[in-house]
């Protein structure tokens, strides 16, 4: 059911505005937001609405964890308001693109970091922790996509507080789904 659910915000997101890659929005006045791979790409749309522009930089398909982000990319992120990845050592070539292009009072926003702690991570088969790095597909789990979608929630409100109230109507219905 969730990955029915991912899907169709694959969907409504590219209905929506957000775009797959290449260049943000335009200068319409709409918080211009980076987004790393889909599934976090779907909450910040679910979330920011009509009132966010959306480039997400690494295509659907493609493997998050060896995806290398194009130096056209680096263009998408200095226009960045906002930068949401999911972290946890998932997109760490986007993070370092991020740091190095955004600018200075640029919030590049890990929600895997701000979700769990060292204590919480998850290990399995494919992320032993003989490895060190915990598994970072946190947003399979409901309980996490409603922090994930908090943490949007706050984040873009602080930003555009004119659109705050929506903010939190769209995490309210967020939650809900899930």
């Amino acid at each position: 059911m969730w990955a029915a659910s991912l899907a169709l915000g694959s969907v409504i997101t590219v209905a929506c505005g957000a775009s797959p890659g290449g260049a943000p929005g335009s200068d319409d006045g709409r918080l211009q937001v980076v987004t790393t791979v889909s599934p976090i790409t779907n909450i910040v749309q679910d979330v920011g609405g009509p009132a966010v522009s959306i480039t997400g930089i690494v295509p659907e398909g493609a493997n998050s964890h060896t995806f290398e982000p194009a130096p056209s990319d680096a263009a998408v992120m200095e226009q960045a308001d906002i930068v949401f990845l999911n972290g946890l050592g998932l997109e760490q070539p986007s993070l370092e693109l991020a740091e190095a292009n955004v600018g200075d009072e640029v919030p590049i926003v890990q929600l895997g970091e701000e979700t769990i702690g060292p204590d919480e991570y998850i290990f399995d088969s494919s992320f032993p922790e003989s490895e060190g790095e915990p598994n970072p597909h946190l947003w399979t789990n409901p309980v996490y996509v409603k922090r994930y979608a908090e943490i949007v929630g706050r984040e873009l409100a602080s930003l555009d507080p004119d659109n705050g109230a929506a903010y939190e109507r769209n995490v309210d219905a967020l939650v809900r789904r899930v």
